[in-house]
């Protein structure tokens, strides 16, 4: 249920075959001894290196502007053309062939699960009180393979899994007044249900079995509908009616999270989804608030600090600073600190015990498998990045070699790593 923002939208037009696009480009000896030369750079404090046998698998020419976007076994790049609109170019990930093209194609909500691309074709824009949003009014789906339109209905897109996709109808100010479940292979009705008018709806990131709906009126009042069928499972008031831009409500593994910043603090109110009971509150001094799963603990992060929290009573495990974290699997986190170019930490999530640190100066990935990718800019031109496997538990790493990119844009695919920079896409299987 993630997004990807792609700019303004409209009707795009997709070829009936395959466009030429951007060619991959196969790679010459050159490229192998620049890689080489790199990795020779950068050996010093590397530990027992690997040979630096590295070598992309397919490159692309790119325009500066360009972002690509890893999505199961293909590569989504949006750029900008000559006369100032927004299109997208889909490149097999094993390949770099060019699957489709669409022009002027503007945002675009991905499903891994189903393999669809939602887009709004139509777009409005409101001007509230402290924000002004933009929203769509109806929603078109593509085959994600072939870029063929498979269906177009009313109704703002809100959530999708494997099977079904939640559409809601929205008033001049973005407000939504019915939810409606269809099947994402057709867009066939599932549920139709008119809602009491409602600026924020709430889905759970799960498969639909299991998902629930939470929506809130504008007097305060929290509804939990179950995504398969519409049912509604449990009513009640908040405190007070919430406070936009401020509030931020999420459902995490069964509890509705009632995040509601203020003046001087932000409340964290934990709620059991299926029956809206309290469940426990959590209170920060931080602002700009979110929670997070961190397999033992849940974490609730700002931009300067995370608190791993006990997910039955709310109390608080450990405090850290951190601008970001990433779960690493088997009860460890990745925790960068406040600045982002400070280094890199593994900790315990149950803890907060520091299990060890990164190499210094190095950008760390997570590949299929559960692997560390250690990536270093090398210095001085042309732009290549070293990449070394890390083992947190030893701190030794091994270097793999050194591909065209920089270790700030650079992103995992698999076992694929997708680099760009300087008008250059690269993909490199790091095995």
């Amino acid at each position: 249920m993630g997004i990807i923002e792609l700019g303004d939208v409209s009707a795009p037009d997709f070829p009936a075959g395959p466009d030429p696009g951007p060619a991959p480009r196969r790679h010459r000896r050159r490229l192998r001894l620049l890689a080489a030369a790199a990795a020779a750079l950068c050996l010093a404090g590397s530990g027992r290196p690997a040979p630096p046998g590295l070598v992309e698998s397919w490159s692309a020419a790119t325009g500066v502007d360009d972002y690509p976007f890893p999505f199961r076994d293909a590569v989504l790049l949006n750029h900008s053309t000559p006369d100032g609109a927004s299109a997208m170019t889909v490149l097999d990930l094993a390949t770099g062939e060019v699957r489709w093209r669409s022009s002027d194609q503007g945002w675009l909500n991905p499903d891994p699960e189903s393999g669809q691309l939602y887009a709004p074709r139509r777009t409005r824009t409101a001007q509230l009180p402290n924000a002004t949003i933009m929203f769509g009014t109806d929603t078109q789906t593509f085959d994600a393979a072939t870029g063929r339109m498979l269906w177009r209905r009313d109704g703002d897109e809100l959530a999708a899994t494997a099977g079904e996709v939640l559409l809601g109808d929205r008033d001049e100010q973005g407000r939504i007044s019915a939810l409606h479940l269809v099947r994402a292979g057709d867009g066939g009705p599932v549920w139709d249900r008119p809602i009491p008018v409602s600026p924020r709806v709430a889905v759970s990131d799960e498969p639909a079995d299991t998902a629930r709906i939470v929506y809130v009126t504008e007097a305060g009042e929290l509804t939990t509908l179950r995504y398969a069928d519409g049912a509604r499972l449990a009513t009640r008031r908040l405190p007070g009616p919430p406070a936009e831009p401020r509030w931020v409500p999420q459902i995490l593994n069964g509890m509705f999270f009632d995040v509601r910043g203020g003046a001087s603090a932000t409340a964290v109110t934990a709620y059991r989804v299926d029956t809206l009971a309290q469940a426990w509150r959590f209170t920060t001094t931080a602002g700009d608030v979110y929670v997070q799963d961190c397999g033992p603990v849940l974490c609730v992060n700002d931009l300067y600090q995370a608190t791993g929290v006990d997910p039955a009573t709310g109390a608080a495990r450990w405090r850290l600073p951190a601008a970001d974290l990433t779960p690493l699997g088997g009860g460890r986190l990745l925790l960068t600190g406040r600045d982002q170019t400070a280094d890199r930490t593994v900790v315990d999530a149950s803890t907060g015990r520091v299990l060890g640190a990164a190499p210094r100066g190095s950008t760390i990935l997570l590949v299929d498998g559960g692997g560390l990718l250690a990536l270093r800019d090398v210095p001085g031109p042309p732009y290549l990045v070293s990449i070394s496997r890390w083992d947190p538990v030893s701190g030794r790493t091994a270097l793999l070699g050194a591909v065209p990119g920089r270790a700030d844009a650079c992103q995992p695919a698999g076992r694929r790593l997708i680099c760009h920079v300087a008008g250059h896409l690269g993909v490199t299987d790091v095995g």
